[in-house]
């Protein structure tokens, strides 16, 4: 408050010329000014077209007017950050001539990326909304980006679901066009078979006994034999056109699901559906919004008067005309007299003590000193003597020196860490520290220099993980960030780039794979970001390098993926294979036994012919033909109807069930062949790595920075200890 008051004219005339500066300098000359344009939207809570308003199954699907939840607005957060959007934005807008970029500059797009950055922000609310605010020279200019980015989300996020969905298209496709020819297949099998006069073969062998009982009745031996012979063909054919009619109904069954998917994925594929809600629309701003000219002036204004107080602080301290307060410790009872204590700069000496006489004489006068300025008064203790000769004992008196002793390197500790004698003792020392100070920075500039540390360039991709499941209870992003740390992908890259030579690691040197793995690790981070995407980041001193090995580790990650999803395939579709070749080899068999059955024992269908013995045998037979059953060969038939029925209806049955179970596994193969023989990506690469056109490592300005700050710290540390012994010196 002295230093504010003795200085109040120099402060009120630096207040005024900072403020008109600061007004001045905030024109629209110096700072051009920024039109400022929001939008603001809800993400949809389900991005399937075919799943929301096609498929049978929508009772888990969420409604296509639904708002999205918080996965789904991170979602968002990320593509609208990641250089799909941002490349179209920048071409769309010619920005680096917009933002005054010489295209020929050495760091051009960095320069624009940084523009960029600066000018675009994307954030979530408070309400889960997406608010996209757009700042620009040119307020129509503004409010046109803001929308533009909007409109970009949709087409943006389309594209990225077509690359899946074009392949799931073409698989599904190819699927259903497979299938949808085997259906044919059979459906011309069975015509072949028609054609040889098996069209419906319950119903036929139930004709055929029949009448062939009536043959028999009547004696019509040609009758006999031409119905023989049609069961003849009926037995040998019966079995193939059972097991194939049975196939084309599970296949037109399948067909027809696969028929629904298939107009599912062509929806996916080429129908596109807004990902977005928009609540606000941006608009031409009438205002600038930056800067804020009045906000400029009073921080700074505020910013020059506080330093100019420090400063004219410094100079009061260092011209020694500010009386320096001494601290004063809370002392315990009986630590001090009570007259010590009110003043501080009163010290007692030690007395001089004669043992012989056990008193206490007072010293002789001693000479005056020499004058001392006040700060060095508060620091010395000022001797003092008593008149008069007081009775003590030798305890009493030594006591009593070291509490002065004690009370004296309390008093010149406190004023020791005086923040004004730490500014005396950088005034006084000021010559040195400089000398110091910029000789840190000099070797710091010198030192991180490319001679001496290698510049390094990144390169970044953002994705988010795309078909595949995960296998406990970790995300599916978790489970990319382990994939993509797996041994595997860093052997590969390793072995791809050759980073042995391009690290210049001997290959002989004892702890060769430790050294080249810590360097990867050094040099390659791969982390989950808070919109539950991945990033992968590469530096080297090459930008090209970096960009390619961010692509290779990608590629390596589908091959991964595709490697461990085929292997796991492979083995479902070899142990259905085992099975369907069982399943075969049943029903041949049961198809033999059959055939046997028909040809030898004359048995087909054991419903309608069980019927027809039944009345020639109890000679029940209407008609004029009932004189003329054939007794022997009813009694024949019955009697093998009696040893070989149950065989019969078991055969009948085994096969339908054979034949039902054998297309059931036949579509599962299918499905896992589909699986193992598609060729799939796993990634959706939401930011495209790029070969940086500037170096991110290291940044000089920083080291000279921290250098310098650390060697000014240790440099006072080192006086402040010298400047300590030397006081101790010259008390003692």
């Amino acid at each position: 408050m002295q230093v504010i008051y003795k200085y109040r004219k120099h402060l009120a005339i630096i207040g005024i010329l900072a403020a008109l500066l600061s007004a001045i300098f905030s024109g629209p000359t110096f700072i051009t000014p920024l039109f400022k344009s929001t939008v603001i939207l809800y993400p949809t809570a389900s991005n399937s077209i075919s799943k929301v308003l096609l498929s049978e199954n929508t009772g888990g699907s969420k409604d296509i007017l639904e708002f999205g939840e918080e996965e789904q607005t991170e979602q968002m957060l990320q593509i609208l950050n990641s250089n799909k959007i941002r490349d179209r934005v920048v071409k769309k807008y010619k920005l680096l001539e917009h933002y005054n970029i010489k295209p020929g500059s050495k760091y051009r797009m960095t320069r624009l990326f940084k523009e960029y950055e600066n000018n675009f922000r994307f954030r979530r609310t408070e309400f889960m909304a997406v608010n996209i605010t757009v700042y620009d020279r040119d307020a129509q200019m503004a409010a046109d980006m803001a929308n533009d980015i909007a409109e970009l989300v949709d087409s943006t996020i389309n594209r990225m679901q077509k690359e899946v969905a074009v392949k799931a298209f073409k698989i599904v496709e190819t699927e259903y066009l497979k299938l949808k020819k085997e259906v044919q297949v059979k459906e011309d099998s069975l015509t072949k078979l028609r054609s040889y006069g098996v069209h419906d073969y319950e119903s036929q062998s139930e004709m055929f006994n029949r009448q062939l009982a009536i043959e028999m009745a009547r004696g019509n031996k040609e009758g006999v034999r031409r119905l023989e012979k049609k069961l003849s063909v009926l037995s040998k054919y019966g079995g193939p056109y059972v097991s194939l009619r049975d196939a084309l109904v599970h296949d037109k069954k399948q067909l027809s699901e696969l028929r629904a998917r298939y107009e599912e994925a062509k929806v996916d594929a080429t129908e596109n559906l807004p990902h977005k809600f928009v609540v606000s629309n941006g608009i031409k701003a009438e205002k600038k919004s930056y800067p804020i000219r009045w906000l400029i002036v009073v921080i700074s204004t505020f910013s020059v008067l506080f330093l100019a107080i420090l400063v004219f602080g410094v100079v009061e301290v260092a011209a020694g005309r500010v009386e320096l307060e001494i601290k004063k410790k809370t002392l315990k009872p009986n630590k001090f007299k009570q007259e010590d204590v009110a003043s501080a700069d009163r010290r007692y000496t030690p007395k001089i003590v004669t043992e012989e006489k056990e008193r206490v004489y007072d010293p002789p006068p001693e000479p005056e000193p020499e004058p001392q300025s006040k700060a060095e008064e508060t620091i010395m203790p000022v001797a003092e003597t008593k008149p008069g000769i007081e009775e003590r004992t030798t305890a009493s008196a030594k006591n009593e020196v070291k509490k002065n002793k004690r009370d004296y390197k309390s008093i010149e500790m406190d004023n020791y860490f005086n923040s004004s004698n730490l500014v005396k003792l950088v005034v006084e020392w000021k010559y040195h520290l400089l000398a110091i100070v910029g000789g840190a920075a000099l070797l710091a500039a010198i030192f991180s220099a490319p001679f001496f540390i290698t510049p390094m360039f990144k390169s970044h991709a953002v994705i988010y993980p795309a078909n595949v499941e995960p296998y406990s209870e970790e995300s599916t992003t978790e489970q990319m960030l382990q994939i993509l740390n797996s041994q595997d992908i860093v052997d590969s890259v390793i072995k791809k780039f050759n980073l042995a030579d391009h690290y210049e690691i001997d290959r002989d040197y004892k702890y060769f794979r430790t050294i080249m793995l810590y360097e990867y690790n050094q040099n390659v981070s791969i982390n989950k970001t808070p919109f539950e995407s991945v990033q992968i980041e590469v530096y080297d001193k090459d930008p090209v390098i970096a960009r390619d090995m961010v692509n290779a580790i990608i590629d390596f990650y589908n091959k991964k993926v595709s490697s461990m999803h085929k292997g796991k395939y492979a083995e479902v579709v070899k142990m259905y294979e085992d099975q369907l070749s069982r399943k075969r080899a049943v029903l041949d068999s049961l198809k033999q036994e059959l055939y046997v059955l028909g040809t030898e024992y004359g048995l087909i269908e054991y419903s309608a012919q069980s019927q027809e013995i039944m009345r020639g045998y109890l000679k029940t037979v209407y008609g004029n033909n009932a004189r003329d059953i054939n007794t022997k060969e009813v009694k024949r038939l019955l009697d093998n109807m009696e040893i070989k029925s149950g065989q019969l209806i078991e055969l009948v049955q085994m096969i339908q069930d054979e034949a039902r179970t054998y297309v059931e596994v036949k579509l599962d193969l299918e499905m896992n062949v589909r699986f193992l023989k598609a060729q799939m990506t796993y990634a959706n690469i939401v930011t495209h790595p790029f070969a940086a056109d500037k170096k991110s490592y290291p940044v000089r300005w920083i080291i000279v920075v921290i250098a310098a700050l650390a060697s000014f710290i240790f440099a006072l540390l080192v006086i402040l200890f010298l400047e300590n012994r030397k006081k101790q010196g010259l008390s003692s």
